[in-house]
């Protein structure tokens, strides 16, 4: 089966890790597949080359921030290459220009604009395995650029997309789990996920894949697999694809996440008149506020009240923002910070009847108070104080036998 892998930061961050998983391709080159591999820079690596870049002085300047942090791929690919070669396999590395990722000029976080895979495709024909640099690209105007966070998923993905294969992520985690382990070891593994759950969870708190890299495999049909790195026994991962009926029968709830770095902002007196409301969000918007969990009451004939939340970082920024806008200054604004967002999420939610209910059961059972709520077809979201969140989400995972 021809397959694109991708190998996490962890699974590269020694020389050994590095033979070892070169050991491993060659075992699977013996059945004469084709291969692309994407990996990760080593490690800490891309932490200590921001740290290299801080001592230099106070100005960091993204361009240059960008073209520093590609490095740590490119020495990643080009060892792999090296001890496949070692190992008798013909193997070449690229960057990410050399693998035909062009993107916009937006640095530190570039969206991709065109994938040429022309040059891997030729070396494919070859009988090489070819070893990718993943978190980067190069810009129309011929400048490096990086994807951001999970940059390599999203190579990964975006290669195997326009290959028409399946892609396979190796972690240091052996699959996708019904909650994080390290909060509750009692979270169960989950064989397949549909790409709408992990999207959810992703963009709600877990870190499992970054929400851009399943965006993307959901639009192309990308099925990806998720799993611990040299484990031939793919019954012990996840897979990642369109959804799966009897998982929709059998659990209403598929996952949960927690978000702990949430406020939530409340603003009171508005003008109920549509405009008053458009052009507060317009403030937002023109602050890079991204919001989230927005609610809206009557409080008056011609008054209203609208809250919402943000990260606590984005908080920090709007009450800094508030006092030097004479718009916001002039709002009867209020914060309420520490707070942590536990998200329950499951494509089975739109056929099960009672979720909701048994959520607020739950946690008034427990004597946990909850702020906010919101929903979508297959999630709900409360914001608790933070120092309530493991209590809630282990009674919960307790509640809905996750």
């Amino acid at each position: 089966m021809n397959v694109v892998q991708k190998y996490g930061g962890t699974c590269v961050d020694t020389l050994e890790k590095i033979l070892a998983i070169a050991r491993h391709i060659a075992d699977i080159k013996e059945d004469g597949d084709k291969i692309v591999i994407v990996a990760s820079a080593m490690g800490k690596t891309t932490d200590e080359l921001i740290s290299l870049a801080k001592q230099m002085g106070q100005v960091t300047p993204k361009r240059e921030l960008d073209a520093l942090l590609a490095t740590g791929e490119q020495k990643a690919v080009a060892l792999l290459a090296i001890a496949l070669q070692n190992l008798g396999i013909d193997a070449v590395s690229m960057t990410g220009f050399q693998s035909g990722f062009i993107t916009n000029d937006l640095h530190t976080k570039a969206r991709i604009k065109e994938i040429n895979t022309e040059k891997i495709e030729e070396c494919l024909e070859q009988g090489k395995v070819v070893v990718v640099a993943g978190f980067q690209g190069i810009s129309e105007s011929g400048n490096i650029t990086t994807l951001g966070r999970g940059g390599s998923d999203l190579t990964a993905v975006a290669i195997a997309a326009q290959l028409g294969w399946d892609c396979e992520i190796y972690t240091n985690v052996g699959c996708i789990y019904t909650m994080d382990p390290a909060v509750y070891p009692e979270a169960k593994p989950l064989a397949q996920i549909t790409y709408e759950e992990i999207m959810e969870l992703s963009s709600l708190g877990a870190h499992v894949i970054e929400t851009r890299s399943v965006e993307l495999a959901k639009k192309y049909g990308v099925k990806i697999f998720v799993g611990r790195a040299l484990e031939k026994d793919k019954g012990k991962g996840t897979y990642i694809m369109n959804e799966n009926n009897l998982l929709v029968e059998e659990m209403p709830i598929t996952g949960i996440s927690i978000q702990e770095d949430c406020a939530i902002f409340s603003i009171r007196e508005i003008k109920n008149d549509g405009a008053a409301v458009a052009n507060l969000f317009r403030l937002l918007g023109d602050l890079n506020i991204n919001v989230d969990m927005i609610s809206q009451q009557i409080t008056g004939e011609n008054e209203c009240s609208i809250s919402f939340s943000c990260s606590t970082k984005q908080a920090d920024e709007l009450t800094e923002a508030i006092d030097n806008n004479d718009q916001l200054s002039k709002m009867k604004i209020e914060k309420q910070s520490a707070l942590a967002m536990i998200s329950l999420v499951g494509v089975g939610m739109a056929t099960h009847s009672g979720v909701a209910s048994k959520v607020f059961s739950t946690l008034a059972a427990e004597k946990i108070r909850y702020y906010q709520i919101t929903t979508s077809e297959i999630s709900i979201s409360v914001t608790v104080d933070l120092e309530e969140k493991i209590k809630a989400a282990i009674a919960l995972c307790v509640a809905f036998g996750l």
